[in-house]
């Protein structure tokens, strides 16, 4: 196709999906320990975008050795089927050896649309982000180094080059029909129970699914991990059933105990069939992670796919943004106002997705192949799905009881991501954010019903029992809901009105809480992980 210079990219043609970041399971294909290839009987039909996964880790296990971790290796290139690793593995590896690529910063592919390795090469990024009010994409800062070399004869500089790059201002803000963003900023998913869980239906082996549509997860509590997978897909474009991502074998390796979660033409059925999660504060270094997909098309007739055009400026653009983790998560809920939340990133990476690929020659294809809004992951027409959580759906504790007429409540999260950059790592692109101190503030503005929060201002010993928690709950009429609580708690300021209009006494105050001990929602929303 010719070049389009004469076309613009327009909003029409614009999508962002996220792409969930999953511990990828894979068996090795040849015999090489710095060149590990993807097994082309089992995995072929997951083809890699190159250079996508540079800087991520490499985990071996030596199916020698009982298939025991053995070490773990940086990723410095990858092709489509192919990882380069550095250090090299120290000792022999066997075809059938088996590998995981870490989450972090790494994308989970998807299978392409032969299902065979020879379509177009794509992500699992047809994940619906839901109901979006704006949403900033992660772009990159590139230092400039000017220098003179000591070198006379003009005032200009005498050279110039490129230092590093810096991926910054990746923001989400969201309205919230579903609130399982928490996982993200709090990072354990401790407790997963599926209501109605299918028990004849399995998986018939790590990578494959009974048919198309189908979600699995592990009922086995033993098996349970706390970043995931919890939840596998079986892939359902182009009638496929490859388990997406292939069943992590250090704990999901007993088919038999992933039971099915009904479904209703590929989404969470309505009634009875909610999934629970609980979410608990990780002290880690690692907090969990995901990619957003951004691309643009001049042609959604096109099907969102590269044309394999050479040229510089062509009809599709995409971008991914790597290794995204919440910085700040930001809850508000105002009066007649929806609760809606606010997602701050820490970005890894921005990396553009080439146009031409050389192996498969097809291209890639966005938004994981599927053309149609409708058919996003996750995406659903049914109204209660879709429908926001309310002030008005909300009770608010503080001090164990609803002592306060309050308009307006604010919950911050900070994670006080720390970037680091780390020798090795392949590019001077990749950096990572390191966890730091953690910190919760909750601001709130009441109608004053008594001195409460006044004389506990003055209070020095910090609240701790746990019968006056801050408890947060919200529920929907179809079931939906969640709750928050927080102990170890001060009042730390508020301010006192003197209306001039006669009118209600307003109270603006700001509690400080040191510990989170629920959260926990019911929801459609199928988390992968």
């Amino acid at each position: 196709m010719a070049v389009e210079n004469s076309s613009i990219f327009l909003g029409s043609g614009a999508t962002m999906t996220l792409v969930p970041e999953l511990d990828f399971y894979f068996k090795a294909e040849g015999t090489s320990t710095t060149d590990i290839q993807i097994e082309t009987t089992n995995a072929v039909q997951f083809q890699l975008v190159p250079n996508l996964y540079v800087g991520c880790t490499l985990d071996f296990y030596n199916a020698s050795d009982s298939g025991n971790y053995t070490s773990s290796h940086t990723i410095t290139a990858n092709d489509h089927d192919t990882f380069t690793i550095t250090p090299a593995i120290s000792e022999a590896v066997a075809s059938g050896d088996e590998f995981v690529l870490r989450a972090y910063g790494a994308p989970c592919p998807a299978p392409d649309s032969s299902n065979a390795g020879s379509g177009k090469t794509r992500l699992h990024a047809d994940n619906w982000l839901g109901l979006i009010e704006t949403a900033s994409f992660p772009n990159i800062e590139v230092e400039m180094k000017q220098l003179n070399l000591s070198l006379g004869g003009t005032r200009n500089f005498t050279h110039q080059y490129k230092g590093i790059e810096t991926a910054s201002g990746g923001n989400l803000a969201l309205v919230c029909n579903q609130v399982t963003w928490l996982y993200y900023a709090l990072g354990k998913c401790t407790e997963l129970t599926v209501a109605n869980a299918v028990t004849s239906e399995h998986p018939t082996s790590y990578h494959v699914g009974t048919h198309g549509g189908m979600y699995f997860h592990n009922t086995s509590a033993t098996s349970h991990i706390d970043e995931g997978p919890f939840i596998y897909r079986a892939n359902s474009v182009s009638g496929g059933t490859h388990l997406v991502p292939p069943l992590l074998f250090t704990v999901d390796d007993t088919v038999g105990d992933l039971d099915a979660i009904p479904t209703n033409n590929g989404h969470i059925v309505a009634t009875g069939g909610f999934i629970t999660y609980k979410f608990e504060e990780t002290n880690s270094a690692h907090l969990p992670s995901f990619a957003l997909e951004y691309s643009l098309t001049k042609d959604v007739a096109n099907n969102f796919q590269a044309d394999q055009d050479s040229d510089a400026e062509d009809i599709n653009f995409v971008r991914v943004a790597r290794g995204n983790r919440v910085n700040t998560l930001t809850m508000t809920a105002n009066e007649n106002e929806e609760v809606k939340m606010t997602l701050d990133l820490n970005t890894r990476a921005v990396t553009p997705i080439p146009q031409t690929l050389a192996s498969p020659s097809t291209g890639y294809e966005s938004r994981g192949g599927q053309t149609v809004n409708n058919d996003l992951f996750n995406f659903t027409n049914e109204p209660t799905h879709l429908e926001p959580f309310f002030f008005s759906d909300g009770t608010i504790s503080v001090y164990g009881q609803q002592f306060l007429k309050i308009t307006n409540f604010t919950l911050t999260i900070n994670n006080n991501l720390q970037d680091k950059r780390f020798i090795g790592a392949g590019n001077k692109s990749i950096k990572e954010g390191i966890p730091a101190q953690r910190t919760y503030e909750i601001a709130l503005t009441a109608l004053v019903t008594d001195d409460k929060l006044f004389t506990e201002l003055l209070n020095q010993d910090e609240n701790n029992d746990t019968a006056q928690s801050i408890d947060l709950v919200f529920t929907k009429d179809s079931g939906e809901s969640f709750t928050l609580a927080f102990d170890d708690y001060f009042t730390s300021a508020n301010t006192w009105t003197v209306p001039e209009d006669k009118g209600a006494i307003t109270v603006e105050a700001t509690l400080m809480p040191r510990t989170l001990t629920n959260c926990t929602t019911t929801t459609h929303w199928v988390l992968q992980g």
